[in-house]
């Protein structure tokens, strides 16, 4: 079994949940500090070098070896640290609201949109403690569907239910659930969903900084359907453990002919505006599967630290 499995699977949650309650927050942190700096240096794991191909990508495969190490060391670093304040606070509705902070734009497009007269469409790339600052929109009150990873098994069931726990309405993507959405954002409501996580399969490549990547493109035909409008949101962390969530303006999808183009390209309007968000803070892109899978074979051996 793959680390990340292990991380991901029943057994590694369990742990993860269990250390979360019974550390403090400071003996937490330097351990997950210490994992972080292990798993960096076990240079042929799937994480690491996923991690590393999709920091060389977004920098515009400008790093060099040492630049790579580094902004690497301090992804996972960040991630390991991340996971720990999740589950450190999970049952913990009032440290959520204290740490999690929506910007003025995000809180008033959510206050203007959601029940108004045209559907929204909130994505989100995989920055910081995107978990995290979910759970804080629950709990200010805002009712948004979440569109998770379909046919999840395992440890995602279980963080699910843990999501289910804190009032997030999470439904997998299904026939059943995408119907469900359709019906609330005619409605005028809220759906959230991810747009960067590689699928194993799909139709579509869209071009995500610069080069097609075979990311989630689902949310365009949902938009399309029901004329919603979509809104790229990002969470970045501050100094303390805390987080900051910021978003895009509504984005407008735009029919075409050619089918395979009509999705492309509004998909690629919306990882446009996405691209902005990882630019700026590029080591809180927790993202440890491979976006670009060409990077993983193509990077020079030098940069993949073999």
């Amino acid at each position: 079994m793959s680390i990340q499995k292990l991380i991901n699977g029943p057994v590694g949650i369990s742990l993860i949940l269990t250390l979360g309650k019974i550390l403090p927050k400071r003996c937490g942190l330097a351990l997950a500090d210490q994992i972080a700096a292990y798993l960096v240096k076990q240079k042929q794991l799937d994480l690491i070098g996923a991690t590393r191909a999709n920091q060389w990508v977004v920098s515009g495969c400008q790093l060099n070896a040492q630049e790579l190490d580094h902004q690497t060391e301090k992804t996972i670093r960040n991630t390991a640290r991340w996971l720990f304040d999740l589950y450190h606070h999970i049952h913990d509705q009032d440290a959520i609201l204290r740490k999690v902070t929506l910007s003025a734009k995000l809180s008033n497009l959510l206050m203007k949109r959601l029940g108004g007269d045209e559907g929204t469409i909130l994505v989100a790339p995989h920055l910081s403690n995107f978990d995290l600052a979910g759970r804080a929109i629950v709990l200010q009150g805002y009712d948004i569907q979440a569109l998770s990873y379909p046919r999840p098994h395992g440890g995602y069931q279980w963080q699910n239910k843990l999501r289910r726990d804190a009032g997030m309405n999470i439904t997998p993507m299904s026939f059943e659930s995408m119907r469900a959405a359709k019906a609330r954002l005619k409605n005028g409501g809220g759906v959230v969903t991810g747009l960067d996580r590689p699928l194993a399969s799909t139709n579509y490549q869209p071009i995500f900084f610069g080069y097609p990547a075979p990311v989630p493109t689902s949310y365009v035909r949902l938009a399309l359907q029901t004329q919603s409008a979509v809104v790229v949101i990002a969470a970045h962390g501050l100094p303390e453990e805390n987080y900051h969530v910021e978003c895009s303006d509504p984005i407008y999808m735009e029919p075409n002919e050619d089918p395979v183009r009509e999705i492309e390209m509004n998909a690629e309007k919306t990882l446009c505006e996405a691209e902005k968000f990882i630019k700026k803070y590029p080591t809180q892109w927790a993202m440890t599967y491979p976006v670009w899978p060409f990077a993983l074979e193509k990077m020079p051996v030098s940069l993949k630290g073999e």
